[in-house]
């Protein structure tokens, strides 16, 4: 692992300050808190800039850094409100990093997403509704529903994979 000893980190921040910032919006991050976030992760970049390999790109490292910044955001409830919507981010999140779309294409995925919502049979939308609109927790909803937390999380889980899979479907149509 050949690490880089003399990063020009200024340049560096430079050329990907652009990308980071509509990667950032891609996640789901409200757009207010976009540059904020986008500061948090070069400040982490700059903290490891040591570990930053030579033969990697730079880019996709930001990238992957500010994945696991918004995984974190979406941990702490009092810095809750920056995320714009946690469905759309946990889909954005699953997506990858390898995938990511540049920002003229962030309002295509978005509109794909709620297609493929609406799609759902209403108790999956009422559910998505519940937990990420009204931010109620699944042990909550799963007293209303008779059922159990960990039943209700399988069922948000599988719901999100059909809206990812359906997304993936939707966008690869549009892309071909």
């Amino acid at each position: 692992m050949k690490h880089n000893t003399s990063l020009n980190f200024d340049q560096l921040v430079r050329e990907h300050q652009a990308g980071l910032r509509a990667f950032i919006r891609a996640l789901g991050t409200d757009e207010t808190w976009v540059d904020d976030m986008a500061q948090e992760v070069f400040i982490v970049a700059f903290k490891k800039q040591a570990q930053f390999r030579v033969d990697e790109d730079f880019g996709k490292w930001l990238r992957g850094i500010a994945r696991r910044q918004v995984m974190g955001e979406r941990t702490k409830r009092a810095r809750r409100f920056r995320i714009m919507h946690e469905g759309i981010s946990d889909i954005m999140l699953s997506l990858g990093v390898e995938k990511h779309q540049p920002e003229p294409d962030r309002e295509r995925v978005v509109s794909t997403m709620k297609k493929c919502v609406e799609k759902l049979a209403k108790p999956q939308r009422e559910l998505l509704r519940y937990r990420y609109e009204e931010g109620r927790q699944c042990k909550d909803l799963a007293t209303e529903l008779s059922s159990t937390a960990a039943a209700v999380r399988k069922q948000l889980q599988r719901i999100r994979t059909a809206i990812r899979k359906c997304m993936e479907s939707q966008l690869e149509e549009v892309g071909s």
